[in-house]
């Protein structure tokens, strides 16, 4: 169901700083350049030029990977997936002035 081009409507990242203090942004400014197309050789075509390849977990169909062009893996969790609408997140751990810093990342597809 994945297969097809994707235009996103709407990105939101939320930051946790240990203190417990939240950043949250929010990006619903897309241009028709910034499709998605994932192709059924597992290949990607991005106008974002960000991700050239993808993986679907064969265990787990809700675990998506995506890939940079150094084949850089970034696992997402396809929260929704339908006909009309896709959303990814990415829940990843970093550190921001020595302590641990939360980020979570969600994207929202619609069919093009």
């Amino acid at each position: 169901m994945i297969i097809g081009k994707w235009q996103p409507v709407l990105s939101v990242s939320e930051g946790v700083e240990a203190n417990g203090k939240r950043t949250v942004k929010n990006n619903s400014k897309f241009s028709s350049n910034d499709i998605m197309q994932f192709n059924a050789d597992g290949s990607i075509i991005d106008g974002g030029q960000l991700y050239f390849s993808y993986s679907l977990d064969p265990n787990n169909d809700k675990a998506l990977s995506l890939f940079d062009g150094g084949n850089y893996e970034r696992k997402f969790e396809i929260a929704q997936l339908d006909k009309a609408t896709m959303k990814i997140v990415i829940r990843e751990t970093d550190q921001y002035k020595g302590e641990p810093f939360y980020i979570i990342w969600t994207m929202v597809f619609k069919r093009k």
